[in-house]
């Protein structure tokens, strides 16, 4: 009986984590870029956007995210929220154009690659 309590745990895990190597682009998690000037403030204008964008406050987001931007200009993560936001809000133009500017900085960040294609394919689609 224990075996097969284990076996239906490890089939759970195993499921949980094939989920989590697939994300969807809005359930990515950005990782933290700790040691860099200013990235509490990025951290936080990046929750507030995602907080506003909940509530379908596009421009109240898209400033949060401007704000970020300034800070750190080159984090990929505020530059894919913002694509985001333009494409939740119906700017597909934007949300590519913002999107490149996140590969441009990402890396070789191979997970939020993955989700900068996905969205920008949901982008071109229109």
């Amino acid at each position: 009986m224990p075996l097969i309590r284990f076996s239906g745990l490890a089939v759970l895990l195993l499921l949980a984590s094939s989920c989590a190597l697939e994300p969807q682009y809005n359930q990515y998690q950005f990782p933290d870029r700790p040691n860099q000037p200013g990235q509490d403030a990025v951290a936080e204008l990046q929750h507030s956007a995602s907080e506003a964008l909940r509530r379908d406050a596009y421009q109240q987001a898209i400033d949060y995210l401007q704000r970020a931007i300034k800070i750190d200009p080159r984090n990929p993560h505020s530059w894919h929220r913002l694509a985001e936001v333009y494409w939740r809000s119906g700017d597909f133009r934007r949300c590519v154009e913002m999107i490149e500017r996140s590969f441009s900085y990402s890396d070789s960040d191979d997970r939020l690659d993955r989700v900068n294609r996905k969205l920008r394919q949901k982008c071109q689609q229109g």
